[in-house]
């Protein structure tokens, strides 16, 4: 009794190492990189799990330099900043406001809660017949980043810039200035900008807090938002001076002039470890500013763990020099715009809800938009954005 003769096409056993069908493989792993290259290859050992836990919390208790949002004086700082004109990325921020699902999550559940914020189209139905960014696998199910990896050690400043590109975002990451005073760094003219020799940018606390004002006076313009906002918009650029409210026009860097009048949405990634929190490093966005105390809104994912809170611009500042141990470099902040095509609103565009209900829905047959988990690609460049990651390559400049 022997088996059947194997095709005759194929007279060598099977590689063990090779599945025999790719397709069926790929569709009943929908969670495995769909890319050709992935970005940490599968080789590569993954790091330790997290430890289990000694005890169980329900949240924390925030340190006496923080200011919880509820509080009475947490209140009256929102209110005043409603009132200054401060707190306008508050409302898209928080309609989307969401808790990050794994510890290690923060970097992920930022991003998803930004995308949904700037109206982003994930061109996948996440349920039913609905296109959104439901949750953190939307994005770690179609990257090139190991699912388990994340959950194990997160993402850094530089993963998180590389999958917002890969989203369409149009973004500028900056770092704060070395504390130790490296050689190779050397202030601009205008005393802000310094370059090392690895051409990162480093910006002082100045710049910092001239990019939180911009960022929570003016958010990204969406086709939702209403027409009589727009006037109060452009009234808030000029409030800070241009050519310090925005990154130079250098040919690497995203101009703000380019967006047609549009925002930005601001996020940072710091240690929460020197802002005397439990934990290592972190990334949440800011929603608001208050002048008279020169503090800002953090809208902390970790809604498990602490509650948001107001922090010192120079506490927060401080708190992104130190430097992340998988990447060897500081943290830093991120302005986060939409895509060109989806910025702003020019004053003689017309009516930016011009167009039937249907149209501005974005009504598509289901049929003609993948299921998130199906495994089915949807991105026809996504060869050029793997091959030209400048994260996948490990590179240095991560603008």
């Amino acid at each position: 009794q022997q088996p059947p003769p194997p095709p005759q096409k194929s007279t060598s056993a099977p590689n063990p190492t090779q599945p025999q069908n790719n397709h069926q493989q790929t569709s009943n792993q929908p969670k495995t990189c769909q890319l050709p290259t992935p970005l940490i290859q599968t080789n590569t050992p993954l790091p330790p799990p997290l430890p289990k836990p000694t005890y169980s919390f329900y949240q924390r208790v925030l340190p006496k330099t923080l200011t919880s949002f509820t509080s009475l004086e947490g209140k009256t700082r929102f209110a005043q900043s409603l009132q200054s004109k401060h707190a306008e990325s508050y409302f898209p921020l928080s309609q989307q406001f969401l808790t990050q699902m794994d510890p290690a999550y923060c970097g992920i559940s930022t991003l998803v809660l930004v995308l949904n914020a700037l109206a982003m189209d994930p061109n996948v139905r996440w349920r039913g017949g609905w296109r959104w960014y439901g949750d953190e696998s939307m994005l770690l199910e179609r990257c090139c980043l190991e699912e388990e990896r994340v959950r194990r050690e997160g993402i850094t400043l530089e993963e998180f810039g590389g999958l917002a590109r890969c989203q369409g975002v149009n973004l500028v990451v900056k770092r704060p200035l070395e504390s130790d005073g490296c050689d190779d760094v050397s202030l601009n003219d205008e005393g802000m900008v310094v370059k090392s020799t690895m051409q990162s940018e480093f910006y002082g606390i100045d710049e910092f807090r001239r990019d939180i004002i911009m960022s929570v006076q003016m958010p990204p313009r969406t086709r939702w938002d209403d027409d009589e906002d727009e006037n109060d918009n452009d009234e808030a650029v000029s409030i800070i001076p241009s050519k310090h409210s925005r990154p130079e026009d250098d040919g690497d860097r995203t101009n703000i002039d380019s967006h047609n009048g549009g925002g930005y949405f601001l996020v940072t990634s710091f240690a929460r470890y020197a802002l005397h929190q439990t934990g290592d490093g972190h990334f949440s966005p800011i929603a608001a500013y208050h002048a008279s105390t020169d503090s800002c809104l953090i809208l902390d994912v970790a809604r498990f763990k602490y509650i948001p809170y107001w922090v010192s611009v120079k506490d927060l500042y401080d708190a992104m020099i130190p430097k992340d141990s998988a990447t060897g470099r500081s943290r830093g902040w991120v302005l986060m715009f939409p895509p060109t095509e989806k910025c702003g609103v020019s004053k003689n565009s017309g009516n930016h809800q011009a167009g039937s209900i249907e149209a501005r829905e974005g009504k598509r047959p289901a049929v003609c938009v993948p299921l998130t988990g199906s495994g089915i690609p949807i991105c026809p460049v996504e060869g050029i954005k793997v091959e030209y990651c400048s994260v996948r390559h490990h590179s240095t400049d991560d603008r």
